[in-house]
């Protein structure tokens, strides 16, 4: 018999957000320290500058994210844990060359302070929970796990997990209703606890038909073990606008395993899943290759005098639908192979609004 662990915990929060968010009841915020799962805005000071942090805890030991400064907007992923002290740190992917990262304690009030280390120096940070103008989530964990043949104890087995964002209860029935269709995909998924399984059932039952391929009298190689994650943070929420990530890892055998991020930017307002046609005018799809080349030869350091397709799968990178938007700016993604190899990642190329300001709408 399969093992079984489902985990289904939600925390709500919610500071009154100002007249501009309508219809939005205020619940108090959850208890940083004891609450399982949560989302959460914080809002400081980092170096004399002000920031915003995103902060998501959607499993039960790894907080994840983003945070950006006000003067450029564009954000920085960040993921961490709660480290043998309890102070929580907070990594960010911003330079490989050197480790640039928060420490720092969470207070039961949503108070973060602690220190920041990168550049070769240290600055001192204080962020507040501050959901004013954000709209309220609750954040859903489940997992499960199967093992292929519970006889044996040398066994392969797939474990999967997922993380959800959910409505919060207080806010109005239409923007609930469009938040969860755009997570789910589909109207009829109105129970959280219910979509979370699907995906996590979804995935073993497929790990299941593997039973009749494995030769159980040789040695069971460590590639007949399969998982599966999944969580969604969020990227930017001033209302009407909330961006999401839809993240998934899978491994199902193989050299590696596949992943890639999905990007929903959702105007609340106006109950639409926002496209590039809705933001740039007739004729972008030429034109912004040229700002998404100068963005790639910037975050990778690569000189006018080497040709895109010496690093790429392609000789220009094209406009596409997987983008994020903040107050500053828009971001596209690129998901492994998409335009560059399994070994580079995925990409996001972030272009300011300066830049883009001939092209928007």
């Amino acid at each position: 018999m399969r093992t079984i662990l489902l985990i289904i915990i939600s925390a709500i929060l919610l500071v009154s957000c100002g007249d501009r968010h309508p219809k939005q009841a205020a619940v108090s915020l959850p208890n940083f320290r004891t609450t399982p799962y949560f989302y959460v805005q914080l809002k400081g000071t980092l170096a004399g500058k002000n920031i915003t942090m995103q902060l998501t805890k959607g499993n039960p030991a790894m907080y994840r994210g983003y945070y950006s400064y006000e003067e450029s907007g564009e954000p920085i992923a960040i993921w961490g844990n709660l480290d043998q002290n309890n102070m929580l740190v907070l990594y960010e992917s911003t330079d490989e060359k050197e480790e640039r990262f928060f420490t720092g304690i969470l207070d039961s009030a949503g108070v973060y302070k602690g220190k920041w280390r990168g550049r070769g120096t240290t600055y001192e940070y204080t962020l507040t929970a501050n959901m004013k103008d954000a709209t309220p989530l609750t954040v859903y964990y489940g997992e499960d796990s199967l093992k292929l043949f519970p006889a044996n104890p040398n066994t392969p087995e797939a474990v999967a997990t997922n993380a959800i964002l959910w409505p919060a209860p207080g806010l109005d029935d239409a923007t609930a209703a469009f938040i969860r269709n755009t997570v789910t995909g589909n109207p009829i998924f109105d129970n959280p606890v219910r979509y979370l399984r699907r995906d996590i059932d979804s995935f073993l039952v497929t790990y299941k038909t593997t039973e009749t391929d494995i030769d159980t009298t040789q040695e069971i190689p460590a590639t007949a073990s399969w998982s599966a994650d999944a969580d969604m943070k969020v990227v930017y929420n001033h209302y009407p606008y909330l961006c999401i990530e839809s993240f998934t890892y899978e491994y199902t055998g193989g050299a590696h395993g596949n992943y890639g991020s999905i990007y929903k930017v959702l105007d609340l307002s106006k109950k639409k899943v926002l496209t590039t046609d809705d933001l740039f005018k007739p004729g972008y799809k030429e034109a912004l290759p040229a700002l998404l080349e100068k963005a790639y030869r910037k975050i990778f350091r690569v000189s006018e005098e080497v040709s895109l397709k010496d690093q790429l799968l392609v000789d220009k990178i094209p406009v596409n639908e997987n983008f994020f938007i903040t107050d500053k700016g828009i971001g596209f993604c690129y998901t492994p192979y998409e335009i560059g190899p399994y070994a580079m990642g995925q990409v996001n190329l972030f272009v300011p609004f300066t830049e883009l300001k001939a092209y928007l709408k």
